[in-house]
Protein backbone atom coordinates (compact mmCIF):
# COMPACT_ATOMS: atom_id res chain seq x y z
CA UNK A 1 0.00 0.00 0.00
CA UNK A 2 1.43 3.55 -0.96
CA UNK A 3 1.16 5.45 2.39
CA UNK A 4 0.52 8.67 0.73
CA UNK A 5 -2.93 7.51 -0.50
CA UNK A 6 -3.60 4.77 1.51
CA UNK A 7 -2.97 6.25 5.37
CA UNK A 8 -4.94 8.40 6.33
CA UNK A 9 -4.57 10.67 9.47
CA UNK A 10 -5.78 13.13 11.61
CA UNK A 11 -3.76 15.95 9.53
CA UNK A 12 -3.34 18.63 12.80
CA UNK A 13 -2.84 22.30 12.47
CA UNK A 14 -2.48 22.23 8.77
CA UNK A 15 -5.92 21.82 8.13
CA UNK A 16 -6.47 25.41 9.99
CA UNK A 17 -5.12 26.77 6.41
CA UNK A 18 -8.74 25.17 5.13
CA UNK A 19 -10.62 26.57 7.45
CA UNK A 20 -9.30 29.92 7.31
CA UNK A 21 -9.94 29.59 3.62
CA UNK A 22 -13.52 28.78 4.35
CA UNK A 23 -13.78 32.22 6.41
CA UNK A 24 -11.80 34.26 3.79
CA UNK A 25 -13.97 33.03 1.01
CA UNK A 26 -17.36 33.97 2.87
CA UNK A 27 -15.97 37.20 3.91
CA UNK A 28 -16.74 36.23 7.92
CA UNK A 29 -13.29 37.15 8.43
CA UNK A 30 -9.93 39.30 6.76
CA UNK A 31 -6.18 38.69 8.08
CA UNK A 32 -6.60 41.60 10.12
CA UNK A 33 -9.84 40.39 11.51
CA UNK A 34 -9.38 40.75 15.08
CA UNK A 35 -10.23 37.89 18.60
CA UNK A 36 -9.32 37.56 22.07
CA UNK A 37 -7.39 35.08 22.85
CA UNK A 38 -7.25 33.62 26.46
CA UNK A 39 -5.63 30.35 25.55
CA UNK A 40 -8.27 28.31 25.75
CA UNK A 41 -12.05 27.83 25.25
CA UNK A 42 -14.90 25.64 26.65
CA UNK A 43 -16.94 24.08 23.84
CA UNK A 44 -21.18 23.51 24.39
CA UNK A 45 -21.55 20.15 25.99
CA UNK A 46 -17.85 19.51 26.41
CA UNK A 47 -16.78 19.50 30.17
CA UNK A 48 -13.17 20.39 29.37
CA UNK A 49 -11.59 23.28 27.71
CA UNK A 50 -9.34 23.25 24.14
CA UNK A 51 -6.38 24.54 24.49
CA UNK A 52 -3.68 26.08 22.25
CA UNK A 53 -0.71 23.88 22.48
CA UNK A 54 1.45 26.68 24.12
CA UNK A 55 -1.22 27.51 26.63
CA UNK A 56 0.77 25.63 29.86
CA UNK A 57 4.16 27.77 28.48
CA UNK A 58 2.58 31.14 27.57
CA UNK A 59 -0.82 31.33 28.25
CA UNK A 60 -3.67 33.38 25.74
CA UNK A 61 -2.29 35.81 23.46
CA UNK A 62 -4.43 38.37 23.93
CA UNK A 63 -6.08 40.78 20.85
CA UNK A 64 -4.89 38.58 17.81
CA UNK A 65 -5.22 38.62 14.60
CA UNK A 66 -6.05 35.79 11.44
CA UNK A 67 -2.38 36.02 10.23
CA UNK A 68 -0.96 35.94 13.67
CA UNK A 69 -3.64 32.77 14.41
CA UNK A 70 -1.73 30.80 11.94
CA UNK A 71 1.63 32.24 12.55
CA UNK A 72 1.19 31.27 15.91
CA UNK A 73 -1.08 28.18 14.89
CA UNK A 74 -4.02 28.87 17.78
CA UNK A 75 -6.51 26.28 18.08
CA UNK A 76 -8.88 29.08 19.57
CA UNK A 77 -8.59 31.24 16.57
CA UNK A 78 -9.31 28.29 13.94
CA UNK A 79 -12.22 27.91 16.16
CA UNK A 80 -12.90 31.35 15.95
CA UNK A 81 -13.54 31.47 12.49
CA UNK A 82 -15.18 28.16 12.03
CA UNK A 83 -18.03 29.67 14.05
CA UNK A 84 -18.32 32.11 12.04
CA UNK A 85 -18.50 30.38 9.32
CA UNK A 86 -21.34 27.81 11.02
CA UNK A 87 -20.73 23.57 10.78
CA UNK A 88 -23.04 23.47 7.66
CA UNK A 89 -21.04 25.47 5.27
CA UNK A 90 -17.68 24.26 7.22
CA UNK A 91 -19.16 20.78 6.18
CA UNK A 92 -19.73 22.22 2.51
CA UNK A 93 -15.92 23.76 1.71
CA UNK A 94 -14.41 20.90 3.45
CA UNK A 95 -16.08 18.25 1.27
CA UNK A 96 -15.47 20.87 -1.97
CA UNK A 97 -11.69 20.21 -0.94
CA UNK A 98 -11.74 16.96 -1.61
CA UNK A 99 -12.01 15.28 1.30
CA UNK A 100 -13.98 12.44 2.43
CA UNK A 101 -13.96 11.20 -1.28
CA UNK A 102 -11.21 9.03 -3.60
CA UNK A 103 -9.22 11.49 -5.99
CA UNK A 104 -9.24 9.26 -8.51
CA UNK A 105 -5.44 8.95 -9.06
CA UNK A 106 -4.75 6.04 -11.42
CA UNK A 107 -3.21 4.07 -8.04
CA UNK A 108 -4.76 1.26 -6.46
CA UNK A 109 -5.55 0.88 -2.29
CA UNK A 110 -7.02 5.26 -2.33
CA UNK A 111 -7.88 5.73 0.93
CA UNK A 112 -10.99 8.30 1.34
CA UNK A 113 -10.44 9.12 4.31
CA UNK A 114 -13.04 9.74 7.24
CA UNK A 115 -14.94 13.01 7.60
CA UNK A 116 -17.90 11.36 9.27
CA UNK A 117 -17.54 13.44 12.46
CA UNK A 118 -18.79 16.49 9.68
CA UNK A 119 -21.58 14.72 7.43
CA UNK A 120 -23.47 12.58 10.29
CA UNK A 121 -26.91 13.89 10.88
CA UNK A 122 -26.29 14.91 14.69
CA UNK A 123 -22.93 16.67 14.66
CA UNK A 124 -21.79 17.97 18.05
CA UNK A 125 -20.06 21.27 18.74
CA UNK A 126 -17.85 20.00 19.78
CA UNK A 127 -16.69 18.36 16.82
CA UNK A 128 -16.82 20.95 14.76
CA UNK A 129 -14.38 22.64 17.05
CA UNK A 130 -11.76 20.14 16.89
CA UNK A 131 -12.04 19.44 13.07
CA UNK A 132 -10.91 23.13 12.61
CA UNK A 133 -7.46 21.99 13.83
CA UNK A 134 -7.43 18.70 12.11
CA UNK A 135 -8.60 16.27 14.97
CA UNK A 136 -11.48 14.20 14.98
CA UNK A 137 -11.27 13.78 11.28
CA UNK A 138 -8.76 11.61 8.55
CA UNK A 139 -7.28 12.92 5.44
CA UNK A 140 -4.49 11.14 3.46
CA UNK A 141 -1.62 12.99 2.59
CA UNK A 142 -2.70 13.37 -1.41
CA UNK A 143 -5.74 15.10 0.04
CA UNK A 144 -3.84 17.60 1.82
CA UNK A 145 -1.55 18.06 -1.05
CA UNK A 146 -4.78 18.88 -3.26
CA UNK A 147 -6.66 20.82 -0.82
CA UNK A 148 -3.02 22.88 -0.31
CA UNK A 149 -3.23 22.73 -4.47
CA UNK A 150 -6.07 24.27 -4.81
CA UNK A 151 -4.89 27.47 -2.78
CA UNK A 152 -1.75 27.85 -4.77
CA UNK A 153 -3.66 27.46 -8.17
CA UNK A 154 -6.07 30.49 -7.52
CA UNK A 155 -9.06 28.40 -5.46
CA UNK A 156 -9.84 25.73 -8.72
CA UNK A 157 -9.48 21.89 -7.12
CA UNK A 158 -7.58 19.89 -10.18
CA UNK A 159 -7.49 16.16 -10.97
CA UNK A 160 -4.46 14.81 -9.58
CA UNK A 161 -2.49 12.31 -12.22
CA UNK A 162 0.82 10.09 -12.69
CA UNK A 163 0.00 8.92 -16.38
CA UNK A 164 1.54 11.87 -18.36
CA UNK A 165 1.37 10.61 -21.84
CA UNK A 166 0.65 7.04 -23.52
CA UNK A 167 2.64 6.52 -26.18
CA UNK A 168 0.31 3.82 -28.89
CA UNK A 169 1.80 0.90 -30.86
CA UNK A 170 1.50 3.16 -33.93
CA UNK A 171 3.42 6.03 -32.25
CA UNK A 172 0.07 8.42 -31.74
CA UNK A 173 0.29 9.54 -28.25
CA UNK A 174 -2.55 10.44 -25.89
CA UNK A 175 -1.40 13.45 -23.75
CA UNK A 176 -2.83 13.57 -20.36
CA UNK A 177 -4.80 17.50 -20.14
CA UNK A 178 -5.02 19.17 -16.85
CA UNK A 179 -8.63 18.24 -15.33
CA UNK A 180 -10.09 21.18 -13.26
CA UNK A 181 -12.62 19.59 -11.02
CA UNK A 182 -14.16 22.61 -9.42
CA UNK A 183 -13.50 25.99 -7.76
CA UNK A 184 -13.17 25.98 -4.24
CA UNK A 185 -12.66 29.44 -3.01
CA UNK A 186 -12.19 32.89 -5.04
CA UNK A 187 -9.46 33.62 -6.45
CA UNK A 188 -9.01 36.42 -4.02
CA UNK A 189 -9.82 34.14 -0.81
CA UNK A 190 -6.74 32.04 -2.49
CA UNK A 191 -4.42 35.31 -2.48
CA UNK A 192 -4.99 36.65 0.79
CA UNK A 193 -4.22 33.08 2.37
CA UNK A 194 -0.93 33.01 0.38
CA UNK A 195 -0.04 35.92 1.91
CA UNK A 196 -0.88 34.78 5.17
CA UNK A 197 0.96 32.18 4.90
CA UNK A 198 3.89 33.23 3.84
CA UNK A 199 4.26 35.55 6.76
CA UNK A 200 3.61 31.89 8.95
CA UNK A 201 6.99 30.88 7.07
CA UNK A 202 8.89 34.62 8.05
CA UNK A 203 7.21 35.09 11.41
CA UNK A 204 5.52 32.19 12.71
CA UNK A 205 6.25 28.47 13.73
CA UNK A 206 7.83 27.65 10.07
CA UNK A 207 10.26 29.64 10.11
CA UNK A 208 12.99 26.90 9.31
CA UNK A 209 11.12 25.97 6.07
CA UNK A 210 12.24 29.25 4.59
CA UNK A 211 14.23 28.83 1.02
CA UNK A 212 16.91 32.14 0.55
CA UNK A 213 15.58 33.94 -2.49
CA UNK A 214 12.24 32.71 -2.25
CA UNK A 215 8.57 33.15 -0.56
CA UNK A 216 7.54 29.91 0.55
CA UNK A 217 3.96 29.56 2.04
CA UNK A 218 2.76 27.05 3.97
CA UNK A 219 1.97 25.20 7.19
CA UNK A 220 3.23 23.30 10.07
CA UNK A 221 1.00 20.49 12.01
CA UNK A 222 1.55 18.57 14.77
CA UNK A 223 -0.95 16.00 15.55
CA UNK A 224 -1.92 13.47 18.26
CA UNK A 225 -2.01 9.82 17.05
CA UNK A 226 -5.47 8.20 17.85
CA UNK A 227 -5.83 5.48 19.94
CA UNK A 228 -8.67 3.45 21.39
CA UNK A 229 -8.47 5.09 24.45
CA UNK A 230 -8.21 8.18 23.33
CA UNK A 231 -4.87 9.53 21.83
CA UNK A 232 -1.60 8.98 22.54
CA UNK A 233 0.96 10.73 24.91
CA UNK A 234 3.85 10.15 23.41
CA UNK A 235 3.46 9.70 19.52
CA UNK A 236 2.75 12.41 17.42
CA UNK A 237 2.61 13.22 13.74
CA UNK A 238 4.32 15.71 12.22
CA UNK A 239 3.69 17.46 8.89
CA UNK A 240 4.38 20.70 6.76
CA UNK A 241 2.60 21.36 3.61
CA UNK A 242 3.77 24.38 1.46
CA UNK A 243 4.27 25.84 -2.30
CA UNK A 244 6.79 28.25 -3.56
CA UNK A 245 7.07 30.67 -5.52
CA UNK A 246 4.08 31.83 -3.59
CA UNK A 247 3.91 34.32 -6.35
CA UNK A 248 3.72 31.51 -9.26
CA UNK A 249 3.81 28.21 -7.52
CA UNK A 250 6.02 25.55 -9.04
CA UNK A 251 5.34 22.49 -6.61
CA UNK A 252 3.14 21.41 -3.58
CA UNK A 253 5.09 19.47 -1.28
CA UNK A 254 4.15 17.34 1.87
CA UNK A 255 6.38 16.54 4.19
CA UNK A 256 5.15 13.68 6.80
CA UNK A 257 6.94 12.23 9.39
CA UNK A 258 5.14 9.96 11.82
CA UNK A 259 6.26 9.71 15.84
CA UNK A 260 9.57 11.53 15.28
CA UNK A 261 11.14 10.91 18.81
CA UNK A 262 13.54 13.92 18.91
CA UNK A 263 11.44 17.21 19.29
CA UNK A 264 8.01 17.79 19.93
CA UNK A 265 6.93 19.69 17.10
CA UNK A 266 6.70 19.72 13.69
CA UNK A 267 8.88 23.17 13.11
CA UNK A 268 11.69 21.31 14.60
CA UNK A 269 11.23 18.58 12.02
CA UNK A 270 9.38 18.79 8.94
CA UNK A 271 9.65 22.03 8.27
CA UNK A 272 13.34 22.03 8.01
CA UNK A 273 13.16 19.41 5.89
CA UNK A 274 10.87 20.85 3.11
CA UNK A 275 13.57 23.79 3.24
CA UNK A 276 15.80 21.90 2.14
CA UNK A 277 14.17 19.32 -0.49
CA UNK A 278 12.76 22.50 -1.50
CA UNK A 279 15.79 24.35 -2.31
CA UNK A 280 16.85 21.32 -4.34
CA UNK A 281 13.65 21.43 -6.30
CA UNK A 282 14.20 24.79 -7.15
CA UNK A 283 17.44 24.48 -8.14
CA UNK A 284 16.63 21.54 -10.20
CA UNK A 285 14.01 23.42 -11.95
CA UNK A 286 16.02 26.70 -12.58
CA UNK A 287 13.24 28.74 -10.76
CA UNK A 288 14.70 32.33 -11.17
CA UNK A 289 14.87 33.99 -7.19
CA UNK A 290 12.64 36.35 -6.57
CA UNK A 291 13.98 38.60 -3.80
Amino acid sequence: NNPAIFTAYEPGSTFKSITMAAGLDMGKVKPETTYTDYGSIMIDGWPKPIKNSDFETFGGHGVTNMTQVLEASLNTGAIFVVQKVGADSFKDYVKNFGFGEKTGIELETESEGNIISLTAKKVRPVEIATASFGQGITATPLQMIASFATIANGGVLMKPYIVGEIIKPNGIKEITQPKQIRRVISERASLLLTGMMVNVVENGHSKRAKVDGYYVAGKTGTAQVAEKSGYSEDRTIHTFIGFTPSDDPKFVMLVKLDAPKDAPFAESTSAPLFGEIAEFALNYYQVPKER
